[in-house]
């Protein structure tokens, strides 16, 4: 790949510098000057702002000009594009968290703007764009205090990450296929059945800087359509024929098999996983602000503070350029903030498209490793990615702790009074091992391995305010620190793990430590994955008398969910849980009006009533692992949820609620009572009760309702035509099964009914089921078109409620030779399954947990001796359920739908069933009238 302009040498021109000085305010009595500023302008020492040259060199000399200058200076990047290549930006040896560790291939950093020994200083971007190129950091404040970066964009020219999108796929000549498009600066070569990913040539050596084959180390996938991201396989280098370049940035993928993908719309977001440096780095500075940029994309890691004091994040953008087609927007995580001290404020920011965590806020454990001395310990950095900074100052407090129950040794409050280890710009000392001297002799119960210490001067007070998080794979952002926290007005939607996760972690990342002031409050948290706040320090013993975190208040919040967790929550002593609300996603759709007769003349009487469309939720929202002082008060929640607080290693006495129980179910009715309402009372009147009086010709909308603790809920209304025509298609009601396309196998009539718009409906027989020897199930409801072969695909709305409860799609060829596609309950751990049995012999061989809604599109392809089931969220994209599996076997069968039970209940809701297709023909269920 060509870079986006030509190498230049950056040209010398006059130094100009413009010194401006401003009043502040009225005179006061004594000095009546503020400090001048001095303006140095980076084009003055040969910057390109016509991005047509290379600027690192002459932003170097800009910034090592503007540290010779008393006083305050602010570093402006006159209104332009600036290109910033590596081989003449500036160089350090470095060592930062949550990166390399000590590994000394990547020990030098190219920085595009580093202040270094600095105070006083801005750095203006004047709505500037810098293009950085190779694998660098775009800027660093370095022992500088009062700094401030802002107001310009920045981004990669080529990312050390592919953004692959399913464009096309299919089966041609009998084999299937992929198309991919890639983003422009992806550059690739493909050859043999590889493709090697290529990053921008340099203009110095002719090289790329980086290249990596297939799928490199690391995937997750983004889906567009669902707004969601996730860790998970890549399924797009598995039994590859054949590979060609179309050109135009796309990517054909030619297959050994001949099963069609079904991920057509997914984008693949592939990379290596080295670390090799941080995207900013603020490093034993003080006073930091970073306001109103727009990061594109974060090379290496993200922004780290690290044993810095007082740092601002404000008003700035973490997200791709929109027109760029790419979606990774950052590495790994977008901000990490490790060992800092003050006051973190992260206000006002988009967080959306990281490679992990969007926030994570920590100080580091040194594990024991010795005693040299009664008043001296050795200490080790543990994980391979934290190494070769300093951790301790002479003056700074520690804590000492036991790593098996992540308490502090009582009585030990030690100050260092010296150190001796890593430098964090050298490697000439141990950069994994140091000497700590402190002010007294430590207990000889602290023995090597089985302890960890605490700088806990560097634990920080913070603020995250007003920010939003979005496609994150993992969690929105973890806090661990001993001084007060509050997170407030945040919007986290889509995290495909807690929303807020508070650890303490002394067994892999060693990032400590506890919290004891924690306020969660106003924050919005929609469509979250299980559980949606989640506290979990890796104490192995739990001791509620001894817990590990204290006071954390989750207050006023608002959570639109699916069945997923709200709290678990492990040492914990004080948590509260108070005036938050609780929605359902689907609470607008989980139940419907039915007219007994839609089109009744004028002057006739009629009756509406509401049915159940969904489940009630059954995950227990709250769980408590060894806490105490548990309250949940003064909450709305929604119908429909299971309001129980499963407790272990906790008493019942400390959790005090007048709303959650333990030790049982508490699920609250879906539909505890209904009124109706008519839009035109001049065509119909309805009562609360829900009968009809028709009045005049035309049409009227009846909506039912029911009360909530959030507020009273309109579910999916129902059209009455007064005076229609009896025969017209708003009147007909197609309730038979076609039976020349259908069969049912042990027909249970009063337990199946097809609805208005071709809708089957099964409710649960509760006569047993198909597994092994059982061959019990009732209203198999089977269809000859296709006879078993090809592929069948069909919209399933229900969740199931209890038991081991289980409705889906099935292949069958008799009660002992069938593969099925189901949501399977088993016994309160929902999931999605694929079952098998042959010759009596059940099988699952690919299951995971149930998605958290209502509708599923679910695919059964039998292509060949093989069937592959895969699953779709709206109806467009399908993911695969695990490879495809053999049918050689199961010759002969039927495609169909079922929904089972162990036994009956009047409160099950049914399954609906529609949009049947079987190689995208569609199949009806109703008989056509005559």
């Amino acid at each position: 790949m060509k870079p986006l302009r030509p190498w230049r040498l950056p040209t010398t021109g006059i130094l100009a510098v413009a010194v401006v000085a401003a009043l502040l305010g009225p005179l006061p009595a004594g000095p009546a000057r503020a400090a001048a500023e001095t303006v140095v302008k980076v084009t003055a020492f040969g910057a390109d702002p016509t991005g047509r040259s290379d600027s690192a060199a002459a932003v170097a000399k800009a910034v090592r000009h503007a540290k010779t200058v008393k006083g305050p200076v602010r570093i402006v990047f006159p209104h332009g594009t600036y290109q910033i290549y590596p081989e003449q930006a500036e160089v350090r040896e470095l060592y930062v968290s949550n990166t390399v560790g000590a590994d000394q291939t990547y020990k030098d950093k190219r920085i595009g703007i580093l202040l270094e020994d600095m105070n006083a200083v801005t750095v203006d971007g004047d709505g500037s764009h810098l293009q950085f190129h190779g694998l660098m950091t775009t800027f660093a404040a370095i022992r500088s205090h009062d700094v401030t970066v802002k107001n310009f964009s920045f981004d990669f020219t080529a990312p050390k990450a592919v953004d692959a999108a399913v464009s096309d796929s299919g089966v041609s000549d009998g084999r299937a296929y992929r198309v991919l498009t890639v983003p422009q600066g992806s550059g690739f070569s493909a050859a043999e059945g590889h493709v090697t990913w290529l990053g921008e040539k340099s203009p110095a050596t002719g090289q790329p800087y980086w290249s990596g084959v297939d799928g490199m180390q690391y995937t997750q996938i983004h889906d567009p359509a669902a707004r969601r991201t996730w860790r998970g396989r890549n399924p797009l280098f598995d039994d590859v024929a054949s590979m060609t370049d179309l050109g135009h940035q796309k990517l054909r993928i030619d297959y050994t098999t001949q099963t069609a993908p079904t991920d057509r719309g997914l984008v693949y977001q592939m990379r290596q996983t080295t670390r090799d440096t941080p995207s900013a780095l603020f490093w034993e500075s003080r006073d930091i602000t970073v306001q109103g940029l727009k990061a594109r994309y974060l090379h290496g890691f993200g922004f780290v503070g690290q044993l810095s004091e007082n740092i601002t994040l404000d008003g700035n953008e973490f997200r791709t350029a929109p027109a760029s087609g790419r979606t990774t927007a950052g590495f790994a995580d977008f901000v990490q903030m490790s060992g800092v001290k003050g006051n973190v404020k992260i206000t006002g920011n988009v967080f959306d498209g990281a490679h992990d965590d969007a926030i994570n806020i920590h100080g580091t454990y040194l594990e024991v490793a010795g005693q040299p001395a009664p008043d001296a310990l050795t200490l080790e950095y543990r994980h391979n990615e934290t190494a070769g900074f300093p951790q301790f100052h002479p003056g700074d407090t520690v804590e000492i702790v036991d790593k098996r129950t992540m308490v502090a040794v009582p009585g030990v409050t030690a100050e260092v009074v010296s150190v001796d280890g890593p430098s964090g710009r050298d490697h000439d000392k141990s950069l994994t091992t140091m000497t700590v001297t402190f002010d007294q002799p430590l207990p000889d119960s602290v023995r090597p391995w089985d302890f960890v210490v605490e700088n806990t001067t560097y634990t920080p007070t913070v603020q995250i305010s007003g920010n939003t998080f979005r496609d994150i794979p993992t969690r929105g952002l973890l806090v661990t620190t001993r001084r007060p926290v509050v997170i407030e007005d945040n919007a986290f939607d889509g995290m495909s793990m807690a929303g807020i996760f508070i650890s303490s972690d002394a067994y892999q990342w060693y990032e400590s430590g506890p919290v004891t002031d924690v306020r969660i409050r106003r924050n919005t948290f929609t469509r979250p994955s299980s559980p949606v706040i989640f506290i979990e320090p890796t104490n192995q013993v739990v001791d509620p008398a001894q817990p590990v975190h204290r006071n954390i208040r989750i207050e006023s919040n608002t959570f639109e969910t699916g069945d997923v967790r709200l709290l678990d929550a492990k040492s914990v002593g004080g948590i509260t849980f108070t005036s938050n609300t609780v929605t359902r996603l689907d609470r607008k759709t989980a139940f419907a009006a039915r007219a007994k007769n839609p089109c009744p003349a004028p002057g006739a009487t009629t009756t509406v009533r509401a049915v159940a469309m969904a489940s009630p939720y059954t995950t227990p929202l709250f769980a408590y692992h060894g806490s105490t002082g548990a309250v949940i008060k003064g909450n709305n929640f929604d119908n429909g949820l299971n309001l129980r607080a499963e407790l272990d290693s906790t008493d019942p006495a400390q959790v005090t609620s007048d709303e959650v129980v333990d030790g049982r179910d508490n699920v609250l009715s879906l539909l505890p009572s209904t009124t109706f309402t008519s839009s035109n009372p001049a065509v119909a009147e309805v009562d609360r009760s829900g009968t009809v009086t028709a009045k005049a010709p035309g049409t009227t909308v009846i909506t039912p309702s029911t009360p909530s603790q959030p507020g009273s809920v309109a579910g999916t209304p129902v059209e009455l035509h007064v005076g229609a025509d009896p025969a017209s298609p708003a009147c007909t009601k197609p309730l038979e099964l076609d039976t020349d396309a259908w069969s049912v196998v042990r027909d249970q009539p009063d337990h199946r009914a097809v609805r208005p718009g071709d809708t089957l409906e099964l409710t649960p027989t509760g006569h047993g089921f198909l597994w092994a020897d059982a061959n019990s199930a009732h209203n198999l409801v089977l269809t000859g078109t296709g006879n078993g072969a090809g592929t069948a695909t069909v919209r399933m709305t229900g969740r199931t409620q209890r038991g081991y409860m289980e409705a889906g799609l099935i292949l069958y060829r008799g009660d002992d030779d069938y593969i099925a596609f189901q949501r399977k309950h088993n016994a309160g751990s929902p999931t999605l399954t694929l079952a098998t049995e042959h010759n009596g012999w059940a099988e699952e061989p690919h299951r995971i947990p149930d998605p958290d809604q209502q509708d599923l599109w679910l695919r059964l392809q039998h292509v060949g001796d093989s069937v592959t089931a895969s699953y779709s969220l709206d109806g467009t994209t399908f993911t695969a359920l695990g490879d495809p599996i053999d049918a050689s076997w199961l010759t002969g069968a039927r495609f169909g739908v079922l929904a089972e039970a162990e036994s009956t209940s009047d409160t099950d809701t049914p399954f609906l069933f529609d949009d049947f297709t079987v190689d995208g023909a569609p199949v009806r269920f109703a008989a056509r009238q005559p």
